[in-house]
């Protein structure tokens, strides 16, 4: 019976659930981390502050900003190249993850950042810039800023590696990689220390004399647009510390295998694991159609977000696994699906027991049930790699950071047969320029959908 065509996917998920059972084990462990924190969640400063000292001053100082139109473009393309980016990152060997959370608390440094891509247990930061060419003269000149950032993420990454990378992707469609050896990270933290000291110092004095000048000064900065930032008058950043910290290599082999993969498998397709939960905003998204314009701010500081602190507790408890565990999970891949899948050790007497997990924070103060999407978001990335069992985790901050844990097992070949299904249409809906074959977007996901057209609220509208 081909369920996944005769109802929509979170129904079809839920009848496809063998197993739910609370896990009272990986519940206690997080919920203990959190009941002993001993600061404020989060009480941090992201790895771009510490690059960019004045922004992150300016930001915090000032709040939410409108962006000039013409840098909101600027970096809603270089987020369109980086979502397809994914797919070209994915089929390297050893790939690990993308979008991985860092936190360097492990080291006294509350620093947190989202590094783009990882292999084995290696950083990639990548870059798109509008040159034809890059050479490794660019990198201490032109790019320092993105070598920093790369160094700031090896540093605080849990499982540090020797060698990361640096890859450039240019406006005549090339890659240009580096392969950055860390020489010194002991200099690299007592810089990244010493620009959390000075930030500190800032904005306890209202005073941004001290800081350096951000890499963003005459380069799109909204601060500087609107005669807001004092970075005319700043120092320039010292480079030289950088420079003594690393050594630079040419990586011509990675070079040659991004180009490959991309010369290959460039199809722009760019399924994530949302979009068969949320086809239609898919659909709309794909065909580059109209969406409603709205103010778009910088970083909003929430002061009650505790996803990072649980995520780096998980990586540092006995639950965790390394980049090259994760790998090894990732070689598995049945759906033409991208997706940041997290793994945690079900049971530590076996260590074979790697599964998925997926982590949410919820604001309800009802924690009996969980939304059927939970379920179906963990159902794609156990299909897609092919594996029966997961755990949703779920942490309620309305009820004392009250922690919830699932242990899901599904029907995996009933599974695999309905995200195949859902994939599908979604594909011959692109083709065909119409969206009537495919599941209705959840009722959330409508009532704040930005699309123009939407063809949710249009079907709604004809019933």
């Amino acid at each position: 019976m081909d369920i996944g065509n005769n109802m929509d996917i979170l129904k079809a998920v839920k009848k496809s659930i063998l197993l739910e059972n609370k896990n009272p084990y990986i519940s206690r462990i997080l919920y203990e981390k959190l009941s002993n924190k001993n600061f404020e969640i989060p009480d941090y400063l992201y790895v771009t502050e510490i690059i960019n000292p004045a922004y992150s001053y300016f930001s915090r100082k000032m709040g939410e900003i409108e962006m000039p139109p013409e840098i909101l473009s600027r970096m809603k393309g270089g987020e369109s190249i980086h979502f397809i980016a994914r797919q070209w990152f994915e089929r390297l060997p050893g790939f690990s993850g993308f979008e991985e959370i860092m936190n360097g608390s492990h080291i006294n440094l509350n620093v947190i950042g989202r590094a783009d891509f990882m292999v084995n247990n290696s950083v990639i930061e990548f870059k798109t810039k509008g040159s034809e060419s890059i050479n490794m003269n660019d990198i201490f000149s032109i790019y320092s800023s993105d070598l920093e950032q790369l160094l700031f993420y090896s540093v605080i990454n849990k499982n540090p590696d020797r060698f990361n990378y640096l890859i450039f992707y240019s406006s005549s469609s090339k890659f240009y990689a580096f392969k950055i050896e860390i020489i010194e990270p002991e200099s690299i933290i007592n810089t990244v220390k010493n620009r959390i000291s000075i930030i500190k110092q800032s904005l306890a004095d209202d005073d941004p004399s001290v800081l350096p000048r951000c890499s963003y000064y005459n380069y799109g900065c909204v601060f500087q647009k609107k005669n807001i930032c004092s970075c005319g008058s700043l120092k320039q950043k010292d480079e030289e510390i950088m420079k003594n910290a690393v050594a630079v290599h040419e990586d011509k082999v990675m070079e040659e295998n991004l180009q490959k993969i991309y010369e290959n498998n460039n199809d722009k397709e760019d399924l994530r694991y949302f979009d068969l939960i949320y086809p239609r905003k898919y659909y709309h998204r794909i065909r580059g159609d109209e969406e409603e314009t709205g103010n778009s701010s910088t970083f909003n500081y929430d002061r009650k977000n505790i996803t990072f602190f649980i995520l780096d507790t998980i990586e540092k408890s006995i639950l965790g696994i390394d980049g090259s565990e994760r790998a090894r999970k990732n070689e598995i891949s049945t759906l033409d699906l991208y997706g940041n899948d997290k793994y945690i050790i079900k049971n530590v007497y076996d260590e074979s027991s790697i599964v998925p997990f997926i982590l949410k924070v919820n604001n309800s103060k009802y924690p009996n049930s969980i939304p059927e999407t939970y379920y179906s978001e963990l159902a794609i990335i156990c299909a897609r790699r092919n594996i029966k069992e997961g755990i949703i985790i779920v942490i309620y901050p309305k009820l004392d950071d009250r922690v919830v844990t699932y242990d899901i097992t599904f029907d995996l070949n009933r599974i695999i047969n309905i995200c195949g299904d859902k994939i599908n249409n979604i594909r011959d809906a692109v083709k065909s320029n119409n969206p009537d074959k495919l599941d209705l977007c959840p009722s959330f996901v409508i009532n704040s959908c930005s699309f123009k057209h939407c063809s949710c609220k249009m079907e709604i509208m004809k019933k």
